[in-house]
């Protein structure tokens, strides 16, 4: 392999590797992103941005980026930086999955509703820009469940922080019961098979459940809930159907 040098070479490398990332070219790709020279923090952390960026951007392969990662994690020399025994390339990714998990969503909402103010955007425009928003948020909020539950699936991350998320989605309702019950299926349908032989499930698959009563909840969201309902009840089986 060629010698890379210097950190805007390791970057270009990696954006390389991840950008058409698939089942396929996942075995020799891996070694060759573990091979990379990472020796500060500054640059683990951008390296780990433009892997999370891309899995969440390329959702129908989340399952690809969290193998690579895992692997990464796995490899002792490219987890721990020798120059700063403290920070862990799973330590990162962790922060940058719980960053985005614990977004605040009315928080970003009102930032976008001052922003338009400030800039007197015509209601058109506004509107577009909210339905732009919403689009954008839920479909990244979603991908980051999915991704942290596939990273769980690989023994990346520890069971506390599955088991944080889905407390978390279980508690109230928050304003986007949507995107919070998509959130929990789409946790659950992944570490549920794993998750359900040390833990009682019936809480959040309750909480999905009791949801149903929204008059105003997606036909595709019910449908998503009643497959999650129903691989609970058969001992987490993906059955792959909603009916």
């Amino acid at each position: 392999m060629e010698q890379i040098n210097n950190s805007d070479e390791v970057l270009n490398t990696v954006r390389s590797i991840v950008h058409h990332l698939n089942d396929v070219n996942l075995a020799k790709m891996t070694p060759k992103m573990i091979a990379l020279p990472v020796h500060n923090v500054k640059l683990l952390e951008e390296i780990t941005d433009i892997i999370f960026d891309r899995a969440l951007k390329r959702q129908n392969y989340t399952h690809v980026y969290a193998q690579m990662c895992a692997c990464m994690i796995n490899d002792s020399k490219f987890n721990k930086l020798a120059t700063d025994t403290k920070t862990t390339f799973q330590k990162v990714l962790l922060k940058k999955c719980s960053d985005v998990f614990y977004t605040d969503y009315q928080q970003e909402l009102n930032k976008l509703k001052e922003k338009m103010k400030n800039e007197n955007m015509v209601p058109n425009m506004c509107i577009s820009t909210l339905n732009n928003f919403q689009f954008k948020f839920d479909k990244k909020s979603i991908c980051n469940c999915r991704f942290i539950g596939e990273l769980f699936r690989m023994g990346t991350f520890p069971k506390k922080v599955i088991l944080s998320c889905i407390t978390d989605l279980s508690k109230e309702i928050n304003e986007n019961i949507e995107l919070q019950m998509n959130c929990l299926c789409t946790i659950l349908q992944l570490v549920g098979p794993i998750l359900s032989k040390t833990y009682d499930l019936n809480k959040p698959v309750n909480k999905l459940v009791s949801s149903l009563n929204n008059h105003g909840m997606s036909s595709s969201l019910k449908c998503l809930i009643h497959q999650v309902k129903r691989m609970h009840s058969k001992g987490w089986k993906n059955e792959g159907n909603c009916f």
